[in-house]
């Protein structure tokens, strides 16, 4: 399609406004081919008619027609070499030499050169060599028509708008389609009204249309609101990225527009009508857009609707009045295509299904189904008043060749496309005994408990909802009632006797046990949210009546599925979504807080790791910068008051939660799906407001608090988020507080404080601390309520691992000192209270095995080391506190101490455990051994149980001698965790022996080593292959003791190449597993039995190396060898079929051979059909499945992976045509890949049918 062709210029070039035009269009072409010009100047219209160059022109590279730096440009008409030359004598013999020698002159005619004599690349090296310019280039009427045809946008654009030539309609520019589009409105459509309050979106489809070239889609309603959707987008985006989107978009509706322009580059298409066929063919050059809907609208983002406070400042644009603009945003839904049928310009036509709206409505107020459950088909029978069901299917399937067809259908799922839309045309045609009969599946469908299905029932998906109905029309029931109560004024729904919504909460209180059980609001599953947005009032009726009733009974709605897929789920969950929809409209704010203030006093778990908390919903509605609700701030704090009120634990909660924090954060709410409960003009957030809401807070936090300790405690942490005026009301409450609750020692509020002033003076230089006079004022009241006991300034050093001394400085070195400043403390109090002050000390600090650690580094004389053992040894003392004192006291005074010890310390404990704990400390060496002998056997067996290491520095002998001790109290297996420095120094006996009795021992030695176990293990068993000393069979025997440990282990095992090189030994593990086909069915396993079976098990589905495999050959002659023993011996113990299925599994892991194009490789090839064993070939078929293991999908993505794994075995087949038998397994195994994409296919488009 070619927009403009040289007649079309040739005849232009005789009109008058040629001149004025043709300055316009070239810069147009200027702006689509290049983005980089730092000058550009080309007037036109009536400036293109004033003195100096008609264009001027810089850019840093060359691109297609457009020369690289500086250059003027000269517009004309008349052909040939005459008119060149005397546009080119004229500007030569006005410029300048140095202008000309550095910009290139650039002559443009609209008519075609005419000088058969000189053609122009002649003519424009004559000029060249003349040396006066830098270049010189001239385009005439053939060049611009190529410039043209590369841009068709702009040349759709002038062919229309300047050149007047016949319209083309496979092809708009977006001014086009935007003047045909917005005209069909009275009064015209606005661009603001469209994007309306989803500029966010609109930001990232112009980041799309501007990106790389790729297909994508935008999923609505109908394609004609994406589409204006994006031409507004573009229209509304900065002028200069309006300028080149509108150069290079088109709207494309035709396969044959979208044929021609497949090839074109540098464009920006969006596809509609026939066109989108081709939409991937297009995106190989340009970006594509193309509009989504029905069942593909899931595939991708969908355009949300607007609110109707959105849509206002649009119709405002329009003319409208707010109000007028706010009535008319509700009345037509916030949809553009039920507003063009309320303001049309323009006869708009109904959908073609329109006609047969009445027979439909039976499947339009369903709103989705699946017809493989026969519940959902007696519902759909009884709405229709059918006497089968087949019969309204026999109406539905003439609808789906549509071209607006009213439903989807994807395999079995059957779904309205657009409810909304829909229920303009047939919402008025509902008769009493429509909505009677809708009632009435309602009840049926949302009334009954599920019944368990029986173990021989087929499996269907659709019956994963909960209850005997499929979620489709769970979905389906509860979006209708939800537009009808919600929408009912766009149809002009009219209900005998009742408003719609009067009819819709007497649907909902008419299920049963509604407001009595609490199973009543747990059987509408996840349609919960959208139940309780149609009829907020019975939801909340139902729930209040339960609270006072029997809360008990409602407690139950806690208690965990802790078989749900992804984890513990809980049916609370559902009902906080419904509370947090209801919670937006402010008419409902104050209930919908006050029942889930009631249902978070019978939270069990209110801190739950689980977010959703009935208090968490509480705090994400009411925050003050972010609050989820449209009522105002006045109402939020009322709502507040009453929270506390009627729920004060709660309410102190929930004044904690919405108190500032660092970082804060915070995720929507559950939002209302239609009703649209915006106010007119919303509330705007500022700072003021923000900081009035934590006034609000903090007055009600203060007095919730009172003198309680530990609510007080939650302001000093609090102090620096707080505001000025905020933080000096807490700190006056702190300082009554203080004066009324004054100790000697400080209470645990100046301590806090004390340390929050430290903190904050010690970061001083950060953003968020405090300083000047709001740190003076903290300090301040720290010192004023000092305590008067000195041991209270020196418990610092012992409160925090780093404690804050002096100032950080940012980027400077950070050195801790923190160890010399613990030595100074404990000097200083020695000095001034002597040992009962440090005893007194550690009484009182947060960490006293610091206090502890820092004794040995202070000079303290052997009498006073005994009298801190002596205080150390009172119950009341920190109980670390003992053994630190009797390390020290050993490595200080060595024989002294020990020579003492047992009259002055040991002869005053009793309890042997606590004497060998004093020992703990002291040198693992002989000597200290061997007083511990003395202490007698009961002592002796206490210190080597809590002994935690080896003498890594001793000799051999004494290494062994402490293994030995270990060994003597059943810790062999944490010995391998301590031995790795030394493992070389352990003969290979003792270390075969601790790993037997090791395996009695490993839940003793995870409760002590933790998740380091299995490593330990592993480093033993590692260091066991290394030694020529061990046979393999033993190290083999070790690895399948420890199995289950070493599921994670990268060292290859020799067990697995035993059982490659030993059929006996791979037989005998399969019969651990399996037993033969002749045993009794009711034979009866010993515990013993049960473990050999898993960990056998474990064994061979990790067992996958190939019998013959070295260096990634396979020996064909061992392969063979080794299939033919084993089934032999499976035979004899007569498990031939599990025998052959477990050789069809091993042979699935072999590697493909480097040198052959087909898989499995010929060795394995020749097995299969050597044996011909279907067996085999079904393990080999199966593992094929399930060797892909863990992967990952898009949303939506279908079957394009397992197409990929069905082309690769279809072709290995042909390469191994030769090998009759494998050949048709690996065709049954593409066929079965194929099968299973189709599948995700139709899973894929099911998918996108949920909303």
């Amino acid at each position: 399609m070619q927009w403009i062709d040289t007649i079309a210029l040739d005849n232009w070039a005789s009109f008058l406004n040629a001149r004025e035009k043709l300055p316009a269009m070239v810069s147009d072409l200027i702006r689509a081919t290049i983005v980089d010009a730092s000058r550009f100047r080309f007037p036109n219209g009536e400036a293109s008619q004033v003195r100096g160059w008609d264009g001027d022109l810089e850019t840093e590279m060359a691109k297609g027609l457009v020369p690289e730096g500086k250059s003027k440009w000269e517009f004309g008409t008349g052909p040939g070499a005459k008119k060149a030359d005397n546009d080119y004598n004229k500007r030569t013999g006005q410029t300048s030499d140095a202008e000309m020698a550095e910009n290139t002159l650039v002559l443009v005619n609209l008519e075609c050169w005419d000088t058969p004599a000189k053609k122009i690349p002649e003519w424009e090296d004559e000029r060249r060599n003349e040396g006066k310019w830098k270049d010189v280039r001239y385009l005439d009427g053939s060049s611009l028509v190529h410039w043209l045809d590369d841009h068709p946008a702009i040349a759709a654009r002038y062919a229309r708008d300047v050149l007047k030539l016949a319209p083309k309609h496979d092809a708009l520019s977006t001014d086009e389609y935007w003047e045909e589009f917005s005209t069909q409105y009275k009064p015209q459509l606005s661009e603001k009204l469209v994007i309306a309050d989803r500029q966010q979106e609109a930001d990232a489809l112009i980041a799309k249309l501007l990106g790389q070239p790729e297909s994508f889609m935008l999923g609505a309603e109908t394609s004609e609101e994406v589409i204006a959707f994006a031409v507004a987008a573009i229209r509304r985006a900065e002028p200069s990225v309006r300028e080149s989107l509108e150069s290079r978009t088109l709207i494309v509706r035709t396969d044959a527009a979208a044929r021609f322009l497949a090839m074109k580059s540098n464009l920006v298409v969006i596809a509609t009508g026939t066109a989108e066929s081709l939409a991937g063919m297009l995106s190989k050059n340009c970006p594509t857009l193309s509009a989504a809907t029905g069942a593909q609208a899931r595939r991708g983002p969908v355009l949300k609707r607007p609110t109707a406070s959105g849509m206002v400042p649009g119709f405002i644009d329009m003319g409208l009045d707010h109000g007028q603009g706010y009535e008319l945003a509700h009345r037509c839904g916030r949809s553009l295509t039920i507003l063009k049928r309320l303001i049309k310009n323009a006869p708009v036509a109904d959908p073609v299904w329109v006609g047969h709206a009445t027979a439909l409505k039976p499947a339009l107020l369903a709103g989705g189904w699946s017809s493989d459950v026969p519940a959902d088909c007696d519902v759909l029978k009884e709405l229709g008043g059918y006497a089968t069901y087949g019969m309204l299917e026999g109406i539905l399937m003439p609808t789906l060749g549509m071209p607006d067809r009213p439903v989807d259908r994807e395999a079995e799922v059957w779904q309205v496309r657009a409810p909304v839309d829909a229920f303009y045309f047939y919402g008025r045609q509902l008769t009493d005994d429509d909505l009677t009969r809708l009632r009435d599946a309602i009840i049926k469908v949302f009334g009954t408990q599920p019944e368990q299905p029986s173990r021989e029932q087929k499996f269907n998906q659709a019956r994963l909802a909960s209850s005997d109905y499929s979620q489709w029309l769970r979905d389906g029931l509860a979006l209708t009632l939800l537009i009808i109560a919600s929408m009912h004024e766009v149809a002009d729904l009219y209900v005998k006797g009742k408003s719609p919504q009067r009819y819709v909460d007497d649907v909902i209180n008419a299920l049963p046990e509604w407001g009595r059980l609490h199973h009543s609001i747990v059987c509408l599953g996840d349609q919960t949210a959208l139940i309780a947005e149609a009829a907020p009032n019975p939801f909340l009726q139902a729930l209040e009546s339960m609270l006072a009733g029997a809360p008990e009974q409602l407690a139950q709605i806690f208690e965990s599925e802790e078989k749900h897929f992804f984890g513990p789920s809980s049916p609370h969950v559902r009902f906080l979504w419904a509370l947090e929809t209801i919670a937006w409209d402010p008419r409902y704010l104050n209930r919908a807080a006050v029942v889930l203030a009631k249902l978070g006093q019978l939270d069990p778990e209110p801190e739950s790791n689980h977010v959703n908390r009935p208090i968490n919903s509480l705090r994400d509605i009411l925050l003050g910068w972010a609050p989820n609700t449209y009522a105002l701030q006045p109402q939020r704090i009322a709502c507040l008051d009453s929270v506390l009120a009627e729920c004060p634990e709660v309410g102190w909660q929930l004044l904690k939660k919405l108190l500032p924090s660092s970082m804060d954060s915070t995720t929507p709410t559950q939002h209302p799906k239609l009703r649209d409960l915006a106010p007119e003009k919303l509330e705007e957030i500022t700072y003021g407001l923000v900081w009035d809401f934590e006034t609000a807070v903090v007055e009600r936090a203060l007095g919730a608090a009172g003198d309680d300790e530990d609510r007080l405690g939650t302001f000093v942490n609090k102090i620096g988020k707080l505001q000025p005026l905020n933080r000096a009301k807490v700190l006056a409450h702190i300082d009554i507080y203080l004066v009324a609750h004054s100790v000697a020692e400080g209470n645990a509020i100046w301590h806090a404080l004390k340390d929050e002033a430290t903190r904050n003076e010690y970061f001083g230089g950060s953003d968020w601390a405090l300083r000047g006079e709001e740190l003076t004022a903290m300090k301040d009241l720290v010192e004023r309520h000092r305590p008067t006991d000195p041991l209270v300034s020196d418990r610092h050093a012992f409160d925090d691992w780093t404690p804050h001394v002096g100032k950080y400085i940012p980027g400077a070195e950070v050195l801790d000192d923190s160890q010399n400043l613990r030595k100074d403390v404990l000097q200083r109090v020695l000095g001034r209270d002597g040992v009962p002050g440090i005893l007194k000390l550690s009484k009182m600090v947060k960490l006293p095995e610091l206090l502890g650690q820092t004794l040995g580094q202070i000079p303290c004389s052997l009498e006073q080391m005994f009298e801190l053992m002596e205080g150390a040894l009172d119950p009341n003392a920190p109980p670390s506190l003992s053994y630190y004192v009797s390390t020290h006291g050993f490595n200080r005074f060595g024989d002294q101490w020990m020579n003492r010890f047992q009259d002055r310390v040991l002869s005053q404990v009793p309890d042997n455990t606590a004497k060998a704990k004093l020992l703990l400390g002291w040198p693992s060496t002989r000597e200290t051994w061997a007083y511990v002998e003395v202490l007698g056997g009961e002592v002796r067996e206490q210190y080597w149980h809590h002994l935690s290491m080896l003498p890594i520095e001793g000799s051999v002998d004494d290494l062994l001698f402490a293994i030995d001790q270990y060994r003597s109290v059943g810790r062999d297996i944490e010995v391998l965790g301590w031995m790795q420095r030394r493992s070389k120094d352990v003969p290979s006996g003792l270390l075969m022996d601790m790993l037997a009795s090791g395996v009695g021992q490993a839940a003793e030695g995870f409760e002590r080593m933790g998740n380091m176990l299995p490593y330990y293990i592993g480093l033993a068993l590692k260091e066991l292959r290394t030694r020529t000393d061990v046979e393999k069979r033993q190290i083999a025997n070790a690895e399948y003791a420890y199995l289950p440990l070493l599921r994670q282990e990268r060292e290859p095992l020799v067990i697995y190449d035993l059982l490659a090189s030993d059929p006996e030994m791979f037989v005998d593990v399969l019969s651990h597993v399996f037993r033969g086909k002749s045993a009794p069915a009711d034979q009866i396993l010993t515990e013993e039995a049960k473990a050999r079976a898993n960990t056998s098990y474990d064994l061979l589905s990790e067992f996958k190396i190939v019998p013959g495999l070295l260096d990634g050959k396979i020996d064909a002659n061992m392969l063979s060898d080794w299939v033919k023993t084993v089934r032999v011996l499976a035979a004899a113990k007569d498990l031939v079929d599990i025998g052959d299925n477990r050789i069809g599994f091993v042979l699935a892991y072999a590697p493909q051979d480097v040198d052959e194009h087909f898989w499995p490789p010929s060795a394995v090839c020749k097995v299969i059909e050597a044996e011909a064993s279907v067996q085999i070939e079904s393990g080999l078929m199966i593992e094929c499945f399930n060797k892909r293991g863990a992967y990952s999908k898009g949303i939506n993505e279908g079957g394009e992976q397992e197409y990929q794994l069905a082309t690769r075995y279809k072709a290995w087949a042909d390469a191994t045509l030769k090998y009759r038998r494998t050949s048709a397994m690996l065709i049954a195994i593409s066929e079965d890949w194929t099968r299973s994409a189709e599948r995700a296919d139709v899973e894929a488009e099911k998918s996108k049918l949920k909303r």
